[in-house]
């Protein structure tokens, strides 16, 4: 038989679950290179789904650049999962993003 709903798109009690992202980048960190380091979670739920942390390929002049490089990447892998997802019948239209840095939100 067809499976008609997919265990993923609620939790344990049935209540709906959304995806959600965080990311964060340290600014200049490495203190050899002066290259920051990015680093990126994302959630379906309460469950990791993905994570990722690499240093960035040049060195950003301010903490804003760092952020919006950071938020760059992670606006890549929800790209990705998005499309993972709906292959597996799980649309999401709007799905946040989480960054502690208001002057790169505002570059977006």
């Amino acid at each position: 038989p067809m499976v008609e709903k997919s265990k993923l798109d609620e939790d344990k009690e049935g209540k709906a679950v959304d995806p959600s992202h965080y990311r964060d980048a340290d600014h200049a960190g490495c203190q050899d290179t002066r290259r920051s380091t990015s680093g990126s979670v994302q959630f379906l739920g309460e469950r990791l789904i993905s994570w990722s942390s690499k240093r960035q390929k040049s060195a950003a002049i301010s903490s804003t650049e760092a952020e919006y490089i950071a938020l760059s990447g992670c606006c890549a892998q929800i790209l990705w999962m998005r499309s993972q997802l709906l292959d597996y019948g799980l649309a999401f239209n709007n799905i946040p993003m989480y960054c502690d840095n208001k002057s790169a939100i505002a570059l977006c």
